[in-house]
């Protein structure tokens, strides 16, 4: 099967290309999305094989959004403009749709991938890789200072159940305590194991592995309740939701 998913923010073109794709046996869509935010969550989460990306979303262009994300899967770009053809070969895509196409066009695009795929070829170009190899391996954060008068704490970050922002400080919340940090949340986001925190809010980033439940909230959302002794009670933003709905597999 080719894990895919699909970025498109308009809801027609969306389901017209749901429905062609939910003809080809061996395509899975893992997820969609309709920013390039949430985009680049899922696609670091869930490493698709195939992405079909539209150009032309609402925060950041489906161009710049390859910017975002570190895992590299193969590109299908879907737009209704040529003039993004040349960029998009640059990128190493696969293929470039013009809206509106034929499921047939569609059909050809998914055998290029499933060529490259057989065939094991990588995606990223020769210069990519280059470069990758240039850059330094990503350390996570695995302690985190915090200076409180003349002592400095060290957490370690599984001693962590969540950060939290309040009026501007960030805050590290232990099982029965908190410590203010000098990190922003941006920054935390940034460094630490994605495997292991999530940014449910812009205010807030949870270890994973002290959610003890989650449950549905107001007007769709949901909340989620920690493991700590004070059993914390966070809300998780609509579009967090749906990237940890994608990532737990509820």
């Amino acid at each position: 099967m080719i894990k895919s998913v699909v970025v498109e923010d308009e809801k027609p073109a969306l389901e017209r290309l749901m429905h062609f794709l939910n003809q080809i046996p061996d395509v899975e869509i893992i997820g969609t999305c309709t920013s390039g935010k949430d985009a680049a969550y899922l696609i670091d989460m869930e490493k698709p094989d195939l992405v079909f990306l539209d150009i032309n979303l609402p925060d950041v262009s489906g161009i710049d959004l390859l910017h975002l994300i570190t895992h590299r899967p193969l590109l299908i770009f879907i737009t209704a403009y040529n003039k993004y053809a040349i960029k998009a070969f640059e990128l190493q895509a696969i293929d470039y749709l013009l809206k509106p196409f034929p499921q047939q066009r569609l059909e050809m695009a998914v055998q290029k991938a499933r060529e490259k795929l057989a065939n094991k070829q990588d995606p990223v170009s020769s210069l990519q890789k280059l470069i990758a190899s240039w850059a330094p391996h990503k350390n996570y954060l695995r302690r985190i200072p915090s200076k409180i008068g003349d002592k400095i704490y060290i957490l370690p970050e599984d001693d962590i159940y969540y950060f939290a922002s309040e009026d501007k400080l960030v805050f590290a919340h232990l099982v029965d305590s908190k410590f203010l940090i000098n990190y922003r949340l941006d920054e935390l986001q940034a460094r630490l194991d994605p495997e292991k925190f999530f940014r449910i809010h812009r205010s807030t980033i949870v270890n994973l592995n002290y959610v003890k439940t989650i449950e549905s909230w107001f007007a769709g959302g949901y909340r989620m309740k920690m493991r700590d002794k004070m059993m914390s009670e966070l809300i998780i933003s609509r579009s967090a939701g749906k990237v940890l709905r994608q990532k737990l597999g509820w």
